[in-house]
């Protein structure tokens, strides 16, 4: 499968990934993740989103410091490929999103199914990609940072990250 590998802390901005001194790389032959558990389900990542806390892991200025090399990349969509034996909410075809620490900048993702969100039919995979990250933000920020109660009003001026 195709990923692109962290394989050395740094900058990934100030070159591409298909410089010898890039940080990232693009791998087209990195093993595709097994399932490790009777729980794991496999989804082929069809969107993902890129958030600053990704360019912080890259950096290795972010809380969370994965060993290295790492396949960066948190929020994500996708279509559930394969499954454990004792997975009971997901079947193969189901669209699903989730949260990873890191991985989601690959063609697969391997994760437990308790972690999996369905994507219900209608909502394009793409928003969905983005959704565990930017709802998962706004919301901490509006009801534990803010306490925004019923009945209150909230005026956005922006919404730029």
């Amino acid at each position: 499968m195709e990923a692109l590998v962290c394989r050395k802390l740094g900058d990934p901005t100030t070159s591409s990934p298909s410089d010898e001194n890039s940080p990232v790389v693009l791998s087209k032959n990195h093993p595709i993740p097994p399932l490790n558990s009777p729980t794991s389900v496999r989804v082929q990542i069809k969107a993902t989103s890129l958030n600053y806390a990704n360019y912080l892991q890259i950096l290795g200025k972010y809380q969370e410091k994965p060993p290295l090399p790492f396949i960066p990349g948190s929020d994500y969509s996708g279509i559930v490929v394969a499954v454990g034996s004792k997975v009971s909410k997901f079947r193969v075809g189901d669209r699903v999103c989730s949260f990873a620490g890191d991985g989601s900048f690959a063609q697969f993702i391997v994760d437990d199914e308790s972690r999996l969100f369905r994507v219900p039919d209608g909502c394009d995979l793409v928003a969905a990609g983005a959704l565990p990250v930017a709802f998962g933000t706004s919301h901490v920020a509006l009801v534990h940072r803010a306490n925004l109660a019923p009945g209150q009003v909230l005026l956005i001026l922006g919404a730029a990250g």
